[in-house]
């Protein structure tokens, strides 16, 4: 979730990996013009505007939160709540009340 220079650098990382080991299924920052830049440039299948479609994405399995820090939270509970796996940039969120909080999830 977002399409920022840290999701950047993850996505060219991830690429160095066999196909077979991974999809680039979908992407999605607040822009819709920033994910479809995003989409074109490393190939994902779709793109959306905001994170609530990507949440509701049936065929995404795992998301990489890379947004600004101040969303981690937020991002992360959305995509757990709709049974995503999370993957989150550091920090993972702002305060120690908060990681609790997606842990009881």
């Amino acid at each position: 979730a977002s399409c920022g220079l840290i999701c950047n650098d993850f996505v060219n990382a991830i690429t160095t990996l066999p196909a077979s080991d991974h999809k680039l299924v979908a992407c999605a920052a607040r822009s819709l013009k920033s994910a479809e830049d995003f989409k074109e440039k490393f190939g994902f299948q779709r793109a959306y505007e905001g994170y609530q479609a990507l949440a509701q994405d049936d065929e995404v399995e795992v998301v990489y939160v890379g947004s600004i820090n101040t969303a981690h939270l937020d991002i992360s509970r959305m995509m757990l709540e709709a049974g995503k796996h999370v993957l989150c940039e550091k920090p993972l969120c702002m305060n120690v009340k908060q990681p609790r909080e997606l842990i009881e999830l």
